[in-house]
């Protein structure tokens, strides 16, 4: 299956990160050292637990893929870091408790299933057969937040 993982954009994390706020929804964003692993949006690697300073703020995942709002607290390193640009899944989330949910057009959920560590590239081709399906959002089977998106490449 050819795909690509999509992080949160590099934009969003500059205004972010020099406004303190969010950009699609104008909410305030706090910094905080932290307390548990994320992920950075941005770069799709886990956060360093006490040591990493973290940007929390509230982002909507379909902004531009559909009228449907679906907004979700994440995590950005508070410094700039290098977003996620390598092919394949990320290395550093593949270990964490993760959720696909393949949507259609206007945000209609078709497929969630929890993450097979051992078969994931088969359950990514899997969601992306079924019929209607345009993309896939990861996000954190603990806390139910927004990880990253994966497109078909």
């Amino acid at each position: 299956m050819n795909y690509k993982v999509v992080p949160l954009s590099s934009e969003i994390a500059r205004s972010v990160r020099a406004e303190m706020i969010s950009p699609q929804y104008r909410h305030p964003a706090s910094v905080a050292v932290a307390t548990g692993y994320g992920p950075c949006r941005q770069c799709l690697r886990k956060l360093i637990v006490g040591e990493d300073e973290r940007i929390l703020f509230t982002y909507n995942a379909f902004a531009g893929l559909s009228n449907l709002p679906n907004p979700s607290p994440v995590f950005i390193h508070k410094s700039e870091c290098r977003p996620f640009d390598g092919n394949g899944f990320p290395p550093e989330l593949i270990d964490l408790p993760l959720l696909f949910e393949g949507f259609a057009a206007e945000s209609e959920l078709v497929k969630r299933e929890p993450m097979s560590r051992e078969n994931f590239e088969d359950q990514i081709a899997e969601i992306f057969g079924l019929s209607g399906v345009n993309y896939i959002n990861i996000r954190n089977a603990e806390a139910g937040c927004f990880v990253a998106r994966i497109e078909r490449n």
